[in-house]
């Protein structure tokens, strides 16, 4: 090892994101495993123009093993996804007009999570509307027990509003492209070597887990850093960070700490890709394909050779 690579106090605070990794976080499920066992997700989020990304995060959290998925959605959002997954099930939330959320609904999520919740995503297809911001941090707010991945639109309410790191609840996963991470820190995101230490300077001062997605993928608390440096155009499709963020909330309902669980979900993430790109070529995956090759990524982590 070089003199510079020994002076580089960075390199020794990162590490690559390996399958052996993974291994070491994600055990299979014992025989007797129940659906409580496996763990039960809220997915909220959902709306007249982003519909679809709703489902994909609840499909892909089923597709990681999650035992009971449901959808909470604004009420109009609810009935018309009704039946489209008979895997996932449903709660309607009150709503001021068709497809906008009452900030009032945050107190029906909080009776939600009450029911045995492991896991609480928010945001995916969440979309913008009047009252929406104050909606999403009283849900965050409710949410202090309920380990919790913030997601797309639920980061974009939390760059416009003040004082949002006061609501994030204990264990919680954020999962920013780079223009997302720009909005929520006023910085531009940098390139290279530079991009690691961005995330692990706002990990420590959000106090929280940060997922830095890109082609070159960044999980850090501030104190232990992964780098999943496996570029993949497969991953490259829209509704694949949703996918990625119901991976995440899988294994967070199956017990892992936040770190763990983001690690996990992104390199099964990563792997899936991989798998689809061998299969199909990487040009014509779906983000639905994304979802339904994570059992075979995650067969990889816990089928031992």
């Amino acid at each position: 090892m070089s003199a510079r690579r020994r002076a580089d106090p960075l390199a020794a605070r990162t590490e690559p994101l390996t399958l052996k990794t993974v291994r070491a976080a994600l055990k299979p499920l014992p025989g007797d495993a129940s659906k409580d066992t496996r763990g039960r997700v809220v997915v909220l989020g959902g709306s007249p123009r982003y519909p679809g990304a709703l489902l994909l995060a609840c499909r892909a959290a089923l597709r990681c093993g999650a035992g009971v998925v449901t959808a909470a959605a604004p009420r109009s959002v609810s009935e018309a996804l009704a039946g489209l997954d008979p895997n996932v099930t449903h709660f309607p939330l009150a709503e001021t007009h068709p497809g906008i959320l009452a900030v009032g609904a945050a107190a029906q999520v909080s009776q939600l999570l009450s029911e045995r919740i492991r896991a609480l995503l928010i945001g995916p297809g969440l979309a913008h509307g009047t009252g929406l911001d104050d909606f999403v941090l009283a849900v965050l707010r409710n949410a202090r027990a309920v380990p919790t991945v913030i997601d797309a639109d639920g980061l974009n309410a939390l760059a416009r509003s003040e004082g949002w790191t006061t609501v994030l609840p204990p264990k919680c996963v954020l999962t920013p492209h780079d223009g997302e991470a720009a909005r929520l820190t006023g910085q531009v995101v940098p390139k290279g070597r530079q991009r690691v230490v961005f995330a692990q300077r706002w990990a420590t001062e959000w106090k929280r887990v940060i997922v830095l997605k890109g082609p070159v993928t960044v999980v850090t608390d501030g104190k232990r850093t992964l780098v999943h440096d496996s570029p993949n155009a497969t991953l490259a499709v829209g509704g694949s960070g949703d996918a990625l963020a119901g991976a995440i909330a899988a294994f967070l309902a199956r017990g892992l700490g936040p770190v763990a669980a983001a690690a996990s979900a992104v390199w099964i993430h990563g792997r899936a890709g991989a798998l689809l790109a061998t299969e199909i070529g990487e040009s014509g995956a779906l983000a639905t394909d994304i979802a339904d090759a994570l059992p075979r990524a995650l067969r990889e982590v816990l089928t031992r050779p």
